[in-house]
């Protein structure tokens, strides 16, 4: 026992001694891919994503493997990624998974808006035993992230908070979820409500950080596009 707390005492000091994340925004960043070296700037650092601004951005081919050299206030940093996606004056990279080694993000797990159903099939007890429930309204959703979702729709007695529930989510993608509601509201007729959420499905993470990733990217083009507009 004495061994863990000095395990999880190291850890901790581990954590303090990472740098945030956000260090590295609005810092000058070398992208070097294999046929061309380019300079820009670091533009985003959410969730599973870099943006650098860089006016070259369609040198740089999709999937293409690259290096950034990041000049940031913590000294230079050297990161291996892969390009993600490009949009007018910037491409979007992956932020490789060893980099939590490196930094920590106070925002796990980022959510974005999306268009979508869910239908509740169970409400679990502190058991685990689960009572189907039957012709469920459908809720509309609203926002996601790989832990979290916000959705809307008639209220019922099983939506209240810390309440356990089984639910099919559709959103262009279908799985099977856990949810426990942290937060619930009436507005009107209706009821908005947040929860954590746990996949059932391990291999439907995959498909679900792609669908998060490319709502982020669209979000980044449009708010690059608008703000093209009214220059």
């Amino acid at each position: 026992m004495k061994q863990t707390g000095e395990n999880r005492a190291a850890l901790s000091d581990l954590e303090r001694d990472l740098l945030p994340l956000n260090v590295l925004l609005h810092c000058r960043t070398v992208v070097e891919g294999k046929n061309f070296v380019t300079t820009g700037v670091m533009t985003h650092v959410e969730g599973e994503l870099f943006e650098v601004e860089l006016p070259e951005f369609e040198q740089f081919e999709l999937g293409e493997t690259v290096k950034l050299t990041v000049y940031s206030p913590a000294g230079i940093q050297t990161i291996p990624s892969i390009v993600f996606a490009k949009y007018e004056g910037a491409i979007a990279l992956l932020q490789p998974p060893e980099l939590q080694k490196r930094f920590k993000e106070r925002r796990e797990h980022p959510r974005v808006e999306i268009e979508g159903s869910a239908l509740i099939v169970g409400v679990l007890s502190d058991s685990g035993e689960e009572r189907e429930i039957k012709d469920a309204a459908s809720l509309n959703i609203h926002d996601i992230s790989v832990a979290g979702i916000s959705f809307s729709g008639p209220d019922a007695p099983h939506f209240a908070t810390r309440s356990r529930l089984r639910a099919t989510i559709e959103i262009g993608i279908t799985f099977e979820c856990e949810l426990e509601i942290v937060r619930r509201e009436r507005q009107e007729d209706r009821m908005h409500c947040g929860a954590k959420m746990h996949v059932l499905e391990p291999e439907m993470l995959r498909p679900l950080r792609a669908l998060i990733l490319r709502q982020q990217v669209q979000k980044n083009a449009d708010v690059r596009r608008s703000m093209g507009k009214k220059r």
